[in-house]
């Protein structure tokens, strides 16, 4: 799937805060999983930056503290939590850790929010997009590059996501700067 998605959505010369091989291992007893090989790749590969000017994937390796994976989770998962105690018939996924809960990704300038859904294998964990107010959510089988290979290659079918974005006749990735 990366391979796919560097031909779709090129990635940049220059990464802005790229992923290290060996900085997994303490993100991961950090946050206390392990993540998708997917998304170690990605992130070493592009690093910090949006789609689109759009879509932002939370980067354990990020200085700052607004789009650092270990810095958002517990804020992200603090507010779905009581949203979901509000409107369970909403938001039936519980938070990680709960088993199968869902595990923060990234989010929208909408104010929609990427999530993994932490069943089974992390290779085989789907993302889960919430709309910014709760009031829908859809669950995509595929990992994030799937989901950002559907994307770029406007088959990604989305309630959720603008028209403007998903039917783009071109998709590029900016490092954060």
């Amino acid at each position: 799937m990366l391979e796919r998605l560097r031909q779709l959505l090129p990635p940049p010369a220059g990464p802005v805060e790229p992923g290290r091989p060996d900085g997994w291992a303490a993100v991961e007893r950090s946050l206390g999983t392990a993540l998708p090989g997917d998304f170690k790749a990605f992130t070493e590969l592009y690093g910090s930056g949006t789609v689109d000017d759009f879509l932002y994937l939370f980067n354990p390796f990020a200085s700052g503290q607004d789009g650092n994976l270990l810095a958002e989770k517990d804020r992200v998962l603090a507010a779905y939590g009581q949203t979901r105690a509000r409107f369970p018939d909403r938001l039936p996924l519980p938070p990680f850790p709960e088993p199968g809960g869902v595990l923060p990704l990234g989010r929208t300038d909408n104010g929609d929010e990427l999530y993994w859904v932490t069943a089974g294998d992390p290779d085989g964990w789907p993302v889960a997009l919430l709309e910014s107010r709760a009031a829908l959510q859809e669950l995509h089988a595929m990992p994030v590059t799937g989901f950002l290979a559907a994307l770029a290659a406007n088959q990604l079918t989305s309630r959720i996501l603008p028209e403007d974005v998903l039917d783009r006749p071109s998709h590029r990735f900016t490092p954060l700067g």
